[in-house]
């Protein structure tokens, strides 16, 4: 799909701004000199620990014509690597079916004009920059075209020399829709061509089928370390430290959240958090309607991002259930808002904070689950309201 679908690269991949997963790369880098490349691996672990840009990176050492412990970055094949453009590297995402397709028909055809820009925009940013994320709008499944596809491609005679890489995205979207797509790559799985090698990355691996599971060579990608994040922070974001390691703390070692967060103001997600709170908090009314309004909108248009306002209220209840308890050898994750959560304790004295904090996980995890988000936040706001008031207290 990459040379067919995707347009105006840049010229180069930019895998140095990859975060350090050394474990993981040595495992790879040691497969490859002895020789033992796997047909198919799932590099599977928390959002924002850099599986898919790892991915792009091992598909290119694998091809690299001066390959040592990273690709070269400079010959050929590894310019159009970092370009996405090599014949041997096929991408696959989650597409929505904009348009019907008959069986045959290329993924590009079921997008519309408009998802098409959006996927070569993305595609194109995803070259020089590895975290950033190609997700499209209503695309919640991988298609079956797409796995057609790959069976296509995967026979003809290579243009190049080299190892076919097939690389998806999201794989545990290969589920949805009676998991046509899932069951149709399992049977290029049992009998792979040689040369070929698949790579599935996944935050879900528990919702891909256990025989897909059984045919692939787990990696698990584990949350960068603080310490990693406040150095990528400090030397490229010119961050100060002590605003790095609160970020990086935030972040719970995903990088893409903290780059997000790096680019705004604490002042911005201080009345962020206020807001949330104020909301969450209100008892119903107006307070609900406007929480309810925002977490639709800001979920849909980027699921991550409303997963991280839940955290930020997971935050705030945490180090509310800490002052609650008179715990002085806590730290407070929001220690810069001590004086408004000790309040905010003392207004709720009775309230049972870890079965809200709970709750609040409920939530993150229901939605990760594509579930109905008016009713899982509606529920949330409910369970808010009682454990508040020590209701959830046996």
């Amino acid at each position: 799909m990459a040379e067919e679908v995707l347009a105006d690269m840049p010229d180069k991949g930019n895998f140095r701004s990859l975060v350090d997963q050394q474990a993981v790369w040595d495992r790879l880098t040691a497969a490859f000199r002895n020789g033992r490349i796997s047909s198919a691996y799932l590099f599977q672990g928390p959002a924002g620990t850099g599986k898919e840009g790892f991915a792009l990176k091992f598909a290119a050492l694998l091809n690299c014509r001066n390959p040592g412990k990273d690709p070269c970055g400079e010959c050929p094949s590894c310019t159009k690597f970092g370009a996405l453009q090599h014949p041997n590297l096929t991408l696959v995402v989650p597409l929505p079916r904009d348009r019907d397709i008959k069986k045959d028909d290329p993924p590009a055809r079921a997008l519309s004009d408009k998802t098409l820009a959006t996927l070569q925009k993305l595609t194109a940013k995803k070259g020089s920059d590895p975290y950033c994320k190609i997700d499209l709008p209503r695309a919640n499944t991988i298609l079956l075209v797409s796995i057609r596809y790959i069976r296509k491609k995967i026979y003809l005679k290579s243009i190049e020399s080299g190892r076919k890489m097939i690389i998806l995205f999201d794989a545990h979207k290969l589920m949805t829709q009676q998991a046509e797509s899932g069951n149709a790559l399992l049977k290029i799985l049992e009998e792979p061509p040689a040369d070929t090698t698949f790579v599935l990355t996944t935050e879900y691996p528990e919702r891909l089928s256990e025989t897909i599971r059984s045919r692939c060579q787990g990696i698990y990608f584990p949350p960068v370390p603080e310490k990693d994040i406040v150095h990528l922070l400090t030397e490229t974001m010119g961050k100060e430290e002590s605003e790095a390691l609160l970020i990086a703390h935030f972040s719970q070692g995903n990088v893409r959240t903290a780059r997000s967060l790096a680019r705004e103001k604490l002042e911005e997600l201080d009345a962020l958090l206020d807001s949330l709170i104020d909301w969450t908090t209100s008892g119903s009314g107006s307070g609900w309607r406007s929480f309810l309004h925002h977490g639709i909108s800001v979920y849909r248009t980027d699921a991550g991002e409303f997963s991280f306002h839940l955290q930020l209220l997971s935050y705030w209840f945490r180090d509310a259930m800490y002052l609650q308890k008179g715990d002085g050898d806590a730290e407070l994750i929001l220690g810069r808002r001590e004086a408004r959560i000790r309040e905010f304790a003392k207004k709720y004295p009775d309230a049972n904070f870890p079965e809200i904090i709970s709750s609040v996980e409920t939530c993150t995890h229901s939605l990760s689950r594509n579930r109905n988000i008016n009713l899982v936040l509606t529920n949330l706001l409910l369970d808010i309201e009682l454990n508040l008031k020590g209701g959830g207290v046996e």
